[in-house]
């Protein structure tokens, strides 16, 4: 092989490979999936407010870290990032500090 095409594809994986080198590796602790749930606010008067997720029944791990949480039916249905999520039982779990993706 050239000199000239061995630069030139030596540049070209350089090139495709520059992004993915910049974009952040995902830091979610937990994935749930949820058959329903709610995405609601809950703070105290006059602070920040802070929107919450509950989802029942619950499948899915995590270790109270930053999770996502999908629920997959109801008004509520969509995929949510949380700054923690815990299981309050085998099937209930709760996200805090919620958005929307």
């Amino acid at each position: 092989m050239s000199l000239i095409k061995r630069l030139t594809l030596t540049a070209a994986a350089a090139a495709l490979a520059g992004p993915l080198l910049m974009v952040p590796a995902a830091h979610a602790a937990g994935t749930y999936t949820c058959d329903s749930g709610t995405f609601f606010e809950r703070s105290l008067p006059g602070s920040t407010p802070l929107w919450h997720v509950w989802g029942n029944p619950c499948t899915g791990s995590g270790d109270g870290g930053a999770s996502v949480i999908t629920i997959l039916s109801g008004s509520h249905a969509g995929t949510y990032q949380c700054d923690a999520a815990k299981l309050l039982s085998p099937t209930w779990v709760v996200g805090s500090t919620c958005v929307k993706l």
